[in-house]
């Protein structure tokens, strides 16, 4: 049963990536969404410590095009998802982003790799959709709702196009390309001059703390990452990613702990009894869904 504790912990990192994700994008320390989803892009440039062990040189040009399509939807999933957690709860946005990428990546997988939905689909979306409007039922400032959908349909969309490069070349070669196509896609970014302006100015103006920060934050996220990975190689898959639920008790929890002592970052309205009980049936369901989801 290791492995069903290295999925838990991941969680549980996952759900303290999400309130710093929040802290960062809400807070004065990072001026704007699109400037952390920059440094996000950015911080993947850190994959060229894998070069030595098997990457490819020059790419093909069906590789750079598949790392192309991923870091484009991975820089706007994590940029609308940013947008969302600067208007409304973290709570309230986790799940629906969350339910979002687990429906789309098998909707997508059906699209692009042909492969069957499973027979359970239905109810697993029903459980999904269920589950997340209990999380998050009337919650979402103007546009903060559409930006939580967009990231979590990117974010699906992705997931596939990387299992399409793994499936054309080498983990390690498609982990490196897709990783610098990200820090490809961060630079594009700066095509834009009010993005320019944003990240320059925020680049002067944040401090050491705050690039600290963002720098452990993504350490926390592959972390997270890494032990979803190991727990899946050990344990039952399906397990694995119902237990994507479990982040979102962890958020809850937190939520309780952080909003009396940070109620400008954390406003979670999480002290009315039947608000717990809601977002505690919500998690059920969302577990649930994703169970079925996956079997």
């Amino acid at each position: 049963m290791f492995w069903l504790y290295l999925a838990l912990i991941a969680q549980l990192l996952n759900a303290a990536v999400i309130l710093a994700d929040k802290y960062l994008v809400t807070s004065k320390a990072i001026s704007k969404p699109v400037v952390y989803a920059f440094y996000v892009g950015l911080l993947s440039g850190v994959v060229v410590l894998t070069a030595p062990f098997g990457v490819i040189f020059p790419p093909r040009l069906e590789i750079i095009g598949l790392s192309f399509l991923i870091a484009l939807s991975y820089i706007f999933s994590i940029l609308f998802l940013y947008k969302s957690l600067a208007a409304s709860d973290a709570s309230d946005v986790a799940p629906v982003s969350g339910a979002l990428a687990a429906i789309s990546t098998l909707v997508f997988s059906f699209v692009f790799l042909n492969h069957d939905l499973s027979r359970n689909f239905l109810t697993g979306f029903i459980l999904l959709v269920g589950g997340t409007l209990l999380m998050s039922f009337f919650r979402f400032k103007k546009w903060s709702a559409l930006h939580a959908v967009l990231a979590g349909v990117l974010f699906g969309l992705s997931s596939v196009f990387v299992k399409i490069l793994f499936n054309t070349t080498s983990f390690i070669d498609g982990f490196f390309w897709s990783r610098m196509a990200n820090v490809a896609g961060a630079l594009m970014l700066l095509l834009w001059p009010a993005n320019l302006r944003a990240i320059v100015q925020n680049i002067k103006s944040s401090t050491r703390g705050t690039k600290l920060l963002v720098m452990g934050n993504k350490g926390l996220a592959g972390t997270a990452f890494l032990l979803i990975l190991l727990a899946i190689s050990l344990g039952d898959v399906s397990i694995v990613n119902a237990l994507a639920g479990a982040q979102f008790l962890f958020l809850l929890l937190f939520a309780l702990i952080f909003t009396k002592k940070f109620p400008g970052y954390f406003f979670e309205t999480v002290y009315r009894r039947h608000i717990i009980i809601q977002k505690l049936a919500g998690i059920i369901l969302i577990s649930a869904g994703l169970v079925f989801l996956f079997l």
